[in-house]
């Protein structure tokens, strides 16, 4: 008995010190003739699962003369959330490749937190097929995963523009059914609804809500208002954005005809009265920040408070660009810490 217990005592170490810490663990071996093979790590959006790009990189390491890799460490969010991981085939390509073959494929889109550990074994057909994931909802979402394909398959492909709406809004209902009844992780459920077109939603908004509305509240109380929860709101605002906009162009016509008249009567009276204004006090001029849109975003979640992690995870970027910014920002603001920063930037009028 005493052997068997110090057989296992490590073991035992690992998933305690992984439950208390917190600590992610992504390992595998990459069968293939070279070795030193670069493996990147992505975050995802929920519907781009068939994306890949730069700007999708978490990080990066290389395979030992052995072919095994690994990614440790605590920096990944609490949250479910979906990774890619990839390796390009051809190490001198500049930027990345993506392959889904019959035959070959060098990724794997998989759902993990910061708690979990996958393991990819050997394959040297399809790199990181063969894995073991401890993320309960990664199974789930395998699992209904195979019932969307099985259901895409009774319809026409909807991906294409010449095929009828009619048949994605179909597809829809019957995803719908089938995820009231299982109930399952509201993050497996956006990724089920993320391959659908945005005209499948329009009439589905316009004719019951409820189930998409249903799904925002979901994802807000998992995810405390960010992350999907925010992803997943500005693709419903864009929805009613486009509904409103093509009912409300005549209107927005009337209004800019509107506004012509009104400059054209009160541009007299405006020029005096800046002019009096001029003449009895002097304004204080507006510093020029010069902010990109990526700046003012994270300048934005800095003066919220927002930790540097939270920024990262908010935005689907790195830490690194995170301090990029962030140095890029105190630099042009002219201060050295925080504290100046959410100072001068909530006091003093911008451009």
């Amino acid at each position: 008995m005493s052997i068997y217990i110090k057989r296992i005592l490590p073991f035992i170490l690992v998933l305690i010190g992984n439950y208390c810490f917190g600590q992610y663990s992504i390992s595998g071996y990459l069968d293939t003739p070279e070795k030193n093979k670069r493996v990147y790590l992505c975050l995802l959006k929920f519907n781009e699962l068939n994306s890949i790009g730069p700007d999708q990189i978490l990080t990066s390491t290389v395979t030992d003369s052995l072919g095994y890799f690994s990614f440790e460490g605590s920096l990944l969010s609490e949250k479910h959330a979906l990774y890619r991981i990839y390796a390009n085939l051809d190490e001198d390509v500049e930027g990345v490749q993506k392959y889904d073959m019959e035959d070959f494929k060098n990724f794997h889109n998989f759902i993990f937190s910061n708690n979990d550990t996958i393991v990819f074994e050997r394959n040297s057909k399809f790199w990181f097929s063969s894995n073991r994931n401890t993320n309960p909802i990664d199974n789930e979402w395998k699992t209904y995963g195979s019932y969307t394909d099985k259901l895409r398959q009774e319809f026409s492909d909807f991906n294409y523009q010449n095929i009828n709406n009619q048949t994605a809004e179909q597809y829809l209902r019957e995803l719908k059914s089938f995820v009231i009844e299982k109930k399952p992780h509201p993050l497996t459920t956006l990724i089920l609804l993320g391959s659908l077109p945005k005209s499948a939603f329009k009439k589905d908004l316009n004719d019951d809500p409820e189930f998409l509305i249903q799904l925002l509240g979901q994802l807000n109380d998992y995810y405390d208002n960010s992350f999907y929860a925010l992803q997943y709101k500005d693709f419903l605002d864009d929805l009613y954005k486009s509904e409103t906009r093509e009912e409300l162009v005549f209107f927005k016509r009337l209004t800019y005809g509107l506004a012509v008249l009104s400059f054209l009567f009160f541009a007299g009276i405006l020029f005096l009265t800046l002019k009096l204004k001029q003449a009895k006090t002097i304004q204080q001029a507006p510093i020029d920040f010069s902010l990109t849109s990526q700046e003012e975003t994270v300048a934005e979640l800095l003066v919220g408070n927002k930790t540097n992690k939270e920024i990262a995870t908010e935005l689907f970027i790195s830490l690194n660009t995170v301090k990029t910014h962030i140095r890029n920002l105190y630099a042009k603001l002219e201060v050295s810490n925080r504290t100046e920063f959410i100072e001068k930037f909530k006091n003093h009028p911008r451009d």
